[in-house]
């Protein structure tokens, strides 16, 4: 990125610019708790420092090839960061921060949910001006504009445009912000947190799946951030459940759901490029469904019919098309069918995390 101002040293870039914005924007919404000063500095130095040296350790060779692993740590002053990385540093940093103020930690993590939706934000529109965050090419010059597309190179007589995924994951999260900024006073003890997570965490399986650039990858199919948005799903699921305590039959099928679900995911994953997954991810598809339904029964009986009925028939629509390859691009069908399994995702945490016990009868 080429800096719009030099200061000495220090070259300011527009993508440095508005993350610095977000920066004081997070700051603030996380000083809504005055309780939170202490907390701050732990929760930006552990960011900062996991959020570089995981990027370090999962970025493409030739980002360290001159300078070698263990110098491009120390380099933080020169970028790379991952989300997760800084997620779990703001995470530790916030542990040791509220244990040395005595605060509750999980009212903590709530209070700075907001902060770290709004930093991440920022941060997704300022990938505008890195060149990266794009998707696939944009053939159709009708969709040449923000927020379905941006162009990825223009030369004398010659433009081309990719879809803007940066756009859509700043929009995943500015909606996220603004059902924590909603909720913040009617929800219960740690369902903000819960709900950073699980919406963050559902958002980013999909989406980053649309990328195209060449941010950090654990092979050709699947992201590093993929893989550790999966985890914290997993991760909140067990909390909720160890501390809940819902019982047995819960907690198996629970967990069933959030196999078949991720299943699906991963074989979708992989379709894209293998074809012969194809047949794995029908099969887990359908039991990702089927399972949700009998959740939706088990916790909510009655009630749940219309929206069982609804996701039933969405999901059976969406794999007849797909079976019957009628569909000129079958990657958005695709995609559709890894949302419904992120929905269920979410179901799962959701029911876990409702206010009212769920102990065995």
């Amino acid at each position: 990125m080429n800096p719009i101002l030099t200061l000495g040293p220090l070259n300011i870039t527009a993508f440095g610019l508005v993350v610095f914005a977000g920066a004081i924007c997070g700051v603030l919404l996380s000083l809504r708790k005055k309780e939170n000063g202490p907390v701050l500095p732990f929760v930006v130095l552990g960011a900062l420092l996991f959020g570089h040296v995981l990027w370090v350790f999962f970025c493409p060779p030739g980002y360290t090839a001159q300078t070698g692993i263990a110098m491009a740590m120390l380099r933080i002053w020169n970028g790379g960061y991952t989300l997760y990385g800084a997620l779990f540093g703001g995470f530790l940093g916030a542990v040791i921060g509220a244990q040395l103020a005595h605060l509750d930690l999980v009212e903590t993590l709530d209070s700075l949910a907001p902060g770290a939706c709004a930093m991440l934000l920022f941060c997704r529109l300022g990938e505008y001006f890195t060149g990266q965050g794009y998707g696939d090419l944009v053939e159709n010059e009708s969709l040449w504009f923000l927020p379905i597309s941006f162009c990825t190179c223009q030369e004398e007589g010659y433009q081309e445009w990719s879809y803007a995924v940066w756009a859509w994951e700043a929009t995943a999260a500015l909606i996220l912000l603004v059902l924590l900024l909603l909720y913040a006073r009617k929800a219960a003890r740690g369902i903000q947190a819960v709900l950073f997570v699980t919406g963050l965490g559902t958002s980013q399986i999909l989406l980053e799946q649309m990328r195209q650039d060449d941010f950090v990858r654990l092979n050709p199919f699947v992201r590093f951030s993929q893989i550790a948005a999966l985890l914290s799903l997993v991760a909140v699921l067990i909390l909720l459940t160890v501390r809940r305590q819902p019982g047995k039959r819960f907690v198996i099928i629970s967990f069933l759901e959030l196999v078949f679900a991720s299943l699906a995911i991963a074989f979708a994953e992989f379709v894209f490029e293998k074809p012969q997954f194809l047949i794995l991810f029908y099969v887990s598809f359908i039991a990702c469904v089927i399972g949700l339904g009998i959740l939706l029964w088990i916790f909510r009986r009655k009630r749940s019919l219309p929206v069982s009925g609804i996701i039933a028939a969405a999901s059976a629509a969406l794999l007849a098309i797909h079976i019957a390859d009628q569909w000129q691009n079958d990657a958005w069908l695709l995609y559709g069918m890894m949302a419904l399994c992120l929905v269920a995702i979410a179901v799962v945490i959701y029911m876990n995390a409702a206010k009212p016990t769920l102990q065995e009868t």
